[in-house]
């Protein structure tokens, strides 16, 4: 709940106690205290945004009025006990529901980044013509795809980025995707982010290392801007992919519109649907090394170091990563957070390479769980996690499990509302210490740091368990 939604809502409550116990009607008082009311709302709406988390606070705003210009002459209020219990039963009412609301959805919000850049963001549009779309209907037109570049930026240029655009079409998708009721996420919009939309390229000689972000089957891009943005001001180049079809929505420039396509969730499937992202990896990684697809992308690629580069990606989107430090030669490091190894089976000694796997504490327990059933009882899906995620427990390969985590942790939508994290999870605890982990990793394979971040953090958390194999 924003401070200035929490004032308002005490205000009414005060205001309240006065017009419905004490003296109601068309009085110099009542309407001094209409007058506040209506000042912090329209300071609420105008700082903040009218949204449905406030509808109580609305609808008691409007009863306050009600009682001051009905019947306006009449200032007494009832002595009778039994309206004198309905209207305490009504403003309790009232009370929980302007308090539980606005904190049981509340608006996202992300902590300010910690480091010395200023980070701007721009898209970019993709169009692979040495390949036929394959995942949408119209399987005539080549596969074009969307990217979302953070890096570091001068200071003062561009303007707030907002948290996506076309913010409509994701909201509506995520309703179907994540199995959210639509009215939960119609706020998102009013998410402030700490980046600035095209903002200028840093005009300096010095080079930064890349980092690709691979999003969940049926996300989006931009689902861990809570990270993106904390790795761009640390002196990253991130290129974030949406994978069109099995993204939740694409909006290209021209406004075609693709939403997420149902797919079949069998290991079978997954296998082989996520060479289709292993090659939509490759090919921005080409185009983004080139840097010559946008004129407005050639200062972005002036600031890319092409021999220090990583990639990181939750659920699908980190089994992507994975296959990608295996396979292409360019990449040093990768991050999969909470994503089954699908795809080709790891090589025998391990990915060879710099991986962190991380891992929510719901999913392990689903995977032993899993492991513990016989066959045609248990899930697949996560019987075969749990085999695979013992084939990568190799030299050169982080893991952990994060207490308090389910497979949405890792991402910004953990912060929708506490109803759908694990009990007892701080989910700005969490997403600060993911935080650390991956710029400690990052900052030691592609920077050359010495300093033994990761180990401190395991000393500093020891509950997380994070082994160096």
């Amino acid at each position: 709940m924003k401070n200035l939604e929490l004032i308002f809502v005490i205000v009414l409550l005060l205001s309240s106690t006065v017009l419905v116990f004490r003296r109601r009607g068309l009085t110099r008082n009542n309407l001094m205290i209409l007058a506040v009311n209506y000042g912090l709302l329209f300071v609420t709406v105008f700082a903040i945004g009218a949204n449905w988390r406030m509808i109580p606070a609305y609808i008691v705003t409007l009863v306050l009025t009600l009682q001051v210009f009905v019947k306006p002459q009449n200032t007494n209020v009832s002595k009778r006990l039994s309206m004198k219990i309905f209207k305490n039963i009504g403003i309790v009412i009232a009370a929980i529901a302007m308090f539980v609301l606005p904190n049981l959805f509340p608006i996202m919000s992300f902590p300010e980044p910690t480091g010395e850049y200023t980070i701007g963001t721009q898209a970019f549009h993709l169009i692979d013509k040495t390949r036929y779309e394959v995942v949408v209907p119209n399987n005539q037109v080549n596969r074009e795809l969307l990217v979302q570049v953070y890096y570091p930026a001068e200071k003062g240029t561009g303007h707030p980025s907002p948290y996506f655009d076309n913010i409509d079409a994701l909201t509506e998708q995520l309703s179907t995707t994540q199995g959210f009721p639509y009215i939960a996420t119609t706020h998102l919009g009013m998410t402030n982010t700490h980046s600035y939309k095209d903002a200028t390229p840093l005009m300096a000689q010095e080079k930064f290392p890349l980092l690709l972000f691979a999003h969940g089957m049926s996300l989006y891009s931009r689902q861990n801007t809570f990270q993106l943005e904390e790795l761009a001001s640390h002196g990253y180049v991130v290129v974030a992919l949406n994978f069109t079809g099995d993204a939740a929505t694409t909006v290209f420039p021209d406004g075609d519109r693709v939403d997420f396509t149902p797919i079949e969730n069998t290991i079978t499937f997954l296998n082989s649907r996520i060479k289709l992202w292993e090659q939509d990896a490759s090919f921005v990684l080409d185009e983004v090394i080139k840097g010559d697809f946008d004129d407005n992308f050639k200062p972005i690629a002036a600031l890319i170091d092409d021999d220090n580069i990583g990639m990181l990606g939750h659920s699908f989107g980190g089994a992507t990563s994975a296959q990608m430090l295996v396979k292409d030669n360019r990449i040093k490091a990768a991050i999969d957070m909470d994503g089954g190894l699908y795809g080709d089976p790891m090589p025998k000694n391990g990915p060879g390479k710099p991986f962190l796997l991380m891992n929510a504490e719901a999913s392990i327990n689903f995977m032993k769980k899993s492991h513990g059933q016989e066959p045609g009882n248990r899930d697949e899906l996560f019987e075969e996690s749990y085999l695979r995620n013992k084939t990568i427990e190799k030299p050169r390969v982080y893991t952990t499990i994060i207490p308090k985590t389910n497979h949405g942790s890792f991402t910004d939508l953990a912060a929708v509302s506490p109803i759908i994290n694990e009990s007892g999870a701080d989910v700005k605890a969490i997403h600060k210490l993911i935080n650390e982990m991956a710029l400690g990793f990052f900052n030691k394979n592609l920077k050359g740091s010495n300093e033994n971040i990761l180990e401190e953090i395991q000393n500093n958390y020891p509950e997380i368990n994070l082994i160096k194999h």
